[in-house]
Parts: C-alpha cells; sequence; structure tokens
C-alpha cells in the first residue's frame, strides 16, 4: 500500500543548501515519514532555495538569516492565500530543526520567527441529511453507483483520508491480499507513518460493499490488485476526487471533498457518545490536538445536545 510519488527534482546550488536538502529528504525516509509530507517539506525547502538564487541571497546552511526567511514568507502572502504561505513555513521549519540536531552550534535562522497569521475558517460538517442526499444519487443500477455509493459509506464509517482509501488493495484470487475483509466487517487503512490502522465497518457499509464487488468481478480491469475500479483501470486518488465533486455537485454541495466525511465522521461519532480515546484511535491520531482541531468547528453544538440531555435545570 506504499504511496507513489514521483521524485522531486534536485536542488542544486553553490552552498550547501542543495546538498542539505538530500540529506533531510533521506532522513525522513528513513524514519518512515509519509511520502506526502515528504513532498510538501522537501517543496517548501526547494521553493525557498531557489528564491534565495534568484535574489543573489546566500545558500549556505549557516548563512542564512531571518530576515531571509521573512522577506519569501511576504512574497508568498503577495500572490498567495497566507494557508500557502503557512505551510511553506512550517516545512522550512522542520528542515532547519533537523538540521540543528545535527550541529549544535547551529541557530536556526526561523528561532524567533512565527508563521503567517491564518484566518479562522470553518469547514463543512456535512449533516445527516446532506449525507443521505449524496447517497442518493447512487442508487442506480450502474457500476460506477454501486461503486460511488460503497467509496462513500466507506470514506464516512472510517473517517479515513482520501489517499488512504485509494490505495486500498483487493486481490481477486488471494482473500490474505485484501485490505477490506468482509467477513470480519472491517477495512485496514495505512495511515501517517506507515502506521497500519484496522477500522470496523457497519452493516449498510458491508452491503454497499458486496453489492460493488460482486459488479466488480465482471469488470474488464477485474484482475487489477486495486479496489476501486474505473473505466480504464485503477480508480486514482484524483479519480476518487472527482466522483465525490460530481455527487456533490447533484444535491447543491460544491467542492465537495473527502476531507468533509472525515470532518462528519469526528463530529458525529462524538456527538453520538464515542470515547474521545476511541475516536482518535480509529483517526489514527497520536495527540488530542487532533482531535480538538476537527472537533471544535460543531463544539457548541455538541454542548447545545448535551445540554438538553442532561436537562440540568429540570433536577432542581
Amino acid at each position: 500500500m506504499a504511496v507513489n510519488l514521483p521524485d522531486a527534482p534536485e536542488l542544486v546550488t553553490p552552498g550547501d543548501l542543495g546538498d542539505e536538502l538530500a540529506s533531510f529528504t533521506r532522513a525522513m525516509r528513513a524514519k518512515n515519514v509519509s511520502p506526502n509530507t515528504i513532498l510538501a517539506y522537501g517543496g517548501a525547502v526547494r521553493q525557498f532555495g531557489r528564491w534565495l538564487l534568484a535574489h543573489d541571497l546566500p545558500t549556505d546552511v549557516a548563512a542564512i538569516e531571518p530576515r531571509h526567511v521573512e522577506d519569501w514568507i511576504g512574497s508568498i502572502l503577495e500572490v498567495s492565500k497566507p494557508a500557502t504561505a503557512h505551510n511553506r513555513w512550517r516545512g522550512l521549519q522542520r528542515f532547519f530543526n533537523w538540521y540543528t540536531d545535527l550541529d549544535d552550534s547551529f541557530v536556526s535562522p526561523m528561532r524567533k520567527l512565527h508563521p503567517p497569521r491564518l484566518p479562522k475558517l470553518m469547514p463543512r460538517v456535512l449533516e445527516m441529511d446532506e449525507l443521505r442526499l449524496v447517497l442518493g444519487t447512487c442508487q442506480g443500477p450502474s457500476f460506477e453507483d454501486r461503486r460511488d455509493n460503497a467509496l462513500i459509506r466507506i470514506l464516512f464509517d472510517t473517517g479515513a483520508r482520501r489517499h488512504e482509501i485509494a490505495e486500498l488493495r483487493y486481490s481477486p484470487t488471494d482473500p490474505d491480499d485484501r485490505d477490506v475483509d468482509v467477513r470480519r466487517a472491517t477495512v485496514k487503512v495505512l495511515g501517517k507513518g506507515g502506521k497500519n490502522n484496522v477500522i470496523a465497518l457497519g452493516d449498510k457499509t458491508l452491503s454497499a460493499l458486496d453489492d460493488y464487488l460482486r459488479a466488480r468481478r465482471k469488470h474488464s480491469h477485474a484482475a487489477e490488485p486495486w479496489l476501486w475500479l474505473g473505466k480504464r483501470g485503477r480508480l486514482t486518488d484524483s479519480g476518487i476526487a472527482q466522483a465525490l465533486r460530481d455527487r456533490g455537485a447533484r444535491v447543491g454541495l460544491v467542492g465537495l471533498h473527502a476531507h468533509d466525511f472525515r470532518h462528519a465522521a469526528t463530529h458525529h461519532e462524538l456527538a453520538g457518545g464515542m470515547n474521545e480515546a476511541d475516536v482518535m484511535s480509529k483517526r489514527g491520531w497520536d495527540s488530542p490536538a487532533m482531535l480538538r482541531r476537527y472537533a471544535s468547528t460543531t463544539a457548541n453544538a455538541r454542548a447545545i445536545a448535551a445540554s438538553r440531555k442532561l436537562a440540568l435545570g429540570d433536577k432542581l
């Protein structure tokens, strides 16, 4: 289930920044850091290095100054959203922190800097009625209808990331080489850091999956080892994204994204009384900070519902 990403282009610099970026990338791979994370962090350093070259600034790691970082971030903010600048800042910070651990005499130029301020965003949290509307578009007899019905139900039932669901394997001949186990009602996803996470599936999700697998057996690309298939073979990560956008557009949910299901799953699990530790385990989160981030948007709604259920004033 490894995520296959193309190798990023090298950064070649007169100073040692380019060489150290290559070492940084190797170190992250050795620690089994997610390929997407490596691509993001390395991309930030690569972009910074090219900016330094374009402005005739030093590319020796030890010669880089705080003002260089600030000016680079400022140039990003002129043309991109604050979230983009924030992500670039974090990636570069990760690189300098790594280098600090290698050289005790090195002082990171970002040591006293602060990331760009992000506007407070309120992610969409789908209500059950909205989720049912989306599923309602998948009730036809076509292969795509059966596939998308199972796909959407698995996204919501597991709360997994899109790329994790896209990487699910399904060997048509070997039951031991399947990430979905219908008999045990579980699915195994490979999360960040290469951690396997086994998640239970509900009866309706299993029923939709059974229906899809029957159709999958007759598909012209049924021999492929991937669970999700499209017209030309494997349904890729981007193919899943397009399928979700199309389904959402049919019911007025513009830009429907896999993360919408992840946010919705977290909210509805907590609202339904699921233990916070169990929600964290299901998402593959080690830190409660991620739980707070996902749950903050609808925390007040859950508090109102819990307060009404308790009816504290009625106990007097």
